[in-house]
């Protein structure tokens, strides 16, 4: 499973998911963190700024992800992520590591 989180700092999660041009991407096995990497959006990437399904973009950073974690998003957005089968968590934590934890996503 592949988890991005909002984080333009690579540190902590923030809101404003649409917008956010970093996240930090967990690859997850048996609830355990088997990779942790961060990503830096250009603009034409930037999930406010992306024509068409996320999943149809191949060459986006953010295409095969599973899981989609932020401390908001809009409307919108949660509902393009969704119909593309992505599930979405919205969390009030700042650590990373504590918002899956406390989302349940790994141990």
């Amino acid at each position: 499973m592949k988890i991005a989180l909002t984080s333009p700092n690579a540190r902590t999660l923030s809101g404003h998911a649409g917008k956010c041009p970093g996240f930090l991407v967990f690859e997850i096995t048996d609830r355990q963190i088997i990779q942790q990497s961060h990503i830096k959006l250009n603009k034409e990437q930037v999930l406010r700024n992306l024509k068409g399904a996320l999943s149809n973009q191949a060459d986006h950073p953010l295409s095969d992800i599973n899981v989609f974690v932020t401390q908001s998003l809009g409307e919108g957005l949660q509902r393009r992520l969704t119909e593309q089968n992505i599930e979405v968590f919205q969390t009030q934590e700042n650590d990373p590591i504590n918002a899956l934890k406390t989302l349940n996503l790994v141990d």
